[in-house]
């Protein structure tokens, strides 16, 4: 069946594209899906919203004056499409499963099929990462250098059958080089900050590849391997120009570590798109991780140094207005929730005489929900005197949050949905927020506003509010 339905969509493009040759044509269905539409976008620019139909399928065609790489998007996930002018390309996605489901047939399905693989294989390289920790430095170079010739050589093979432009090929060489750069980004990162013995056995030459990294290609600015390598190259070098036996130079949400990798984004990238994007993703970063007034004040000053054009200036300001409500030693007793009967609730109704924590979620992220599940069930039983408290952040969409409680079949007097005056066009909350934990004591004053349920140091804040520690 799924074939079939793949065939016929070709069929059905390539019909349409006798009509319009100069049309490029994306089509193809959503199985499971979260929204009505899917979206198609180029650098962060949404090209079209498309809908999708009665049977969960879409077609859109467009004009298209060179071959590049988009994204298609349906929320939260999203993945590399690569078209030429002209093609018919069509595609088949479980949201169950985004990344595994996904598949492409039509034009350039080759390389875009290329492309979710090399996604996949550098989801995989994760978990490596976690377990090459334990090996020595040599031994980590010589297990990635492998990967990276293994890499390259079925690329060199698929090439022999296959008719890529020059610029696919520079698309799919950096796809499967960048990832080799940045397993080795993430593998000195942890060496730095769990194993720093090992750190001091590193070969000299062991971040020469950076000699080789072009840090303003325009070219792959929506390629997830080389956007990634970026991401955790500037985490390394906030490190490396700080005091590394200062343990606090780790910590990558603390407001000192996301201003100098601000002032290394505007240092390194000259590429607009790439200095716009670093900057916004960081200065909301820091936005959201403030813990007091005067940290959000220095954030503001830093918005108005830089003044980079595509900077929404009133947006960030919003986003200030929301963190300053929960910095800490804020007092959250009449902050206002929602029940799954939509009866309004204030915290001190829901938390009384006791610590408190609350974590959040997003219906658009459900394994991190389970995964909150088994976590919330294990501290429970560890600090029977706290209140665990779930918060949902899908407020603009009550039912969405309703839908999902159904769907894990969990409504338990401990699950709400925050209440928020937050303008619909405000840069996401459910992005800024999601997976955090906020720590209160018996007064409901806030003691702790920058954790996740799984970070090391949240028990330490639990037995401080119960007066433990």
């Amino acid at each position: 069946m799924r074939y079939l339905f793949l065939c016929i969509l070709i069929i059905a493009s390539a019909c349409s594209k006798e009509q319009d040759n100069d049309l490029t044509f994306i089509g193809g269905r959503v199985v499971n899906p979260n929204l009505n539409y899917v979206t198609l976008e180029h650098n962060d620019t949404i090209i079209d919203t498309i809908p999708l139909d009665s049977r969960n399928n879409f077609g859109y065609r467009f004009h298209q004056e060179k071959e590049t790489v988009y994204t298609f998007k349906h929320y939260p996930e999203s993945q590399n499409v690569y078209l030429k002018p002209g093609d018919s390309s069509v595609l088949r996605v479980n949201t169950l499963e985004f990344d595994e489901s996904l598949s492409f047939g039509g034009s350039s399905s080759v390389e875009n099929n290329f492309l979710v693989d090399m996604f996949l294989l550098n989801e995989q390289d994760n978990d490596l990462i976690l377990s090459y920790y334990k090996i020595t430095p040599e031994q980590f170079i010589e297990k990635t250098d492998s990967i990276l010739i293994h890499r390259l050589r079925k690329f060199e093979k698929l090439k022999e059958n296959s008719d890529f432009t020059p610029y696919f090929q520079n698309i799919a060489e950096s796809t499967i080089e960048y990832e080799y750069y940045d397993m080795k980004e993430r593998y000195a990162f942890l060496m730095k900050k769990y194993v720093p013995s090992k750190f001091e056995e590193f070969p000299e030459d062991y971040f020469d590849y950076r000699k080789e990294v072009n840090f303003n290609n325009s070219d792959l600015v929506s390629n997830f391997s080389y956007m990634r390598f970026l991401d955790n190259y500037l985490r390394n070098r906030s490190i490396e120009i700080c005091e590394t036996d200062n343990r606090d130079c780790f910590d990558l949400n603390d407001h000192q570590n996301l201003k100098r990798r601000l002032n290394l984004v505007h240092a390194i990238f000259k590429n607009d798109y790439l200095k716009s994007n670093f900057f916004n993703r960081l200065i909301r970063r820091e936005i959201v991780f403030s813990q007091t007034e005067k940290e959000l004040k220095e954030t503001l000053k830093i918005i108005k140094k830089f003044d980079l054009p595509p900077l929404n200036e009133t947006e960030l300001h919003q986003l200030t207005q929301i963190q300053s409500k929960y910095l800490v030693g804020k007092n959250l007793k009449y902050m206002n929730f929602r029940t799954p009967a939509m009866d309004t609730v204030q915290l001190h109704q829901v938390s009384q005489l006791e610590p408190t924590v609350m974590y959040t979620w997003s219906a658009l992220s459900p394994e991190s929900k389970n995964n909150n599940m088994n976590k919330i069930k294990e501290l429970r039983e560890n600090y029977p005197d706290i209140n665990f408290i779930s918060i949902n952040l899908d407020f603009q969409n009550p039912n969405l949050w309703t839908n999902a409680l159904k769907r894990f079949n969990h409504f338990s007097q401990t699950e709400f949905q925050v209440i928020s005056d937050v303008p619909p066009n405000t840069y996401g909350f459910f992005r800024n927020y999601l997976n955090r934990v906020y720590v209160l004591d018996k007064d409901y004053t806030l003691t702790n506003n920058s954790l996740s349920l799984f970070d090391p140091e949240l028990e330490k804040h639990i037995l401080n509010v119960l007066g433990k520690n």
